[in-house]
């Protein structure tokens, strides 16, 4: 009997040490990356209209995933959030590098975002746009949070000769901003569970 005791008691003193245990979970986080002046001068040769460099740092746990997704607004209200990528088969990042670029001809834009295996071209029809604002929307390291986007860059436009730009709240929201836009494209990505449409 005594032993049966002393067996409980070991077996309540694990299971309080093991209550204390909180599975923390992914790690990633996201930064903006500057470019060096030299950089800048590359970027500038390639015809590239504009582009804005990320870098993701962390694991994620097997059970998780990343979602690259574009909001389309039209006349300041969400038409369409459209994940472009998921199923991210990498969980280890070592300040991998994102970007996110854009190419306007005439009355297209032709959207690049450099991933950790690719590149993904996005065209869109923007006939009519007379002012646009391609913006950065996170200026600072972000550790990404389940089921949480971070927002990321931004381009809008309006057929007037001049427009607002668009920013995000303390909260990491979309300002009212978007509201004013007539056509506006926002890029975020978001920590989900694996498999998540």
């Amino acid at each position: 009997m005594r032993r049966l005791g002393g067996l409980l008691i070991l077996f309540l003193v694990l299971l309080a040490g093991c209550a204390g245990v909180k599975d923390e979970g992914s790690t990633i986080s996201i930064k903006p990356h500057s470019l060096s002046e030299e950089e800048e001068i590359l970027i500038s040769k390639t015809g590239v209209d504009g582009i804005q460099f990320f870098k993701l740092d962390g694991t994620l746990e097997e059970v998780e995933d990343l979602q690259f997704a574009m909001e389309i607004y039209k006349d300041g209200k969400l038409v369409d959030d459209r994940v472009y990528t998921h199923g991210q088969v990498e969980k280890e990042f070592d300040q991998a590098l994102i970007s996110y670029g854009i190419d306007r001809q005439d009355n297209k834009i032709t959207f690049l975002n450099g991933i950790i295996n690719g590149l993904i071209e996005q065209t869109e029809d923007v006939d009519g746009v007379q002012a646009s604002s391609f913006t950065t929307l996170l200026n600072e390291k972000k550790k990404l949070v389940k089921d949480e986007a971070v927002y990321l860059t931004a381009w809008v436009g309006t057929s007037e000769n001049g427009m607002e730009a668009v920013s995000i709240n303390e909260d990491g929201a979309l300002s009212d901003d978007i509201e004013s836009a007539e056509i506006g494209y926002v890029f975020k990505v978001t920590l989900t569970d694996y498999g998540k449409e």
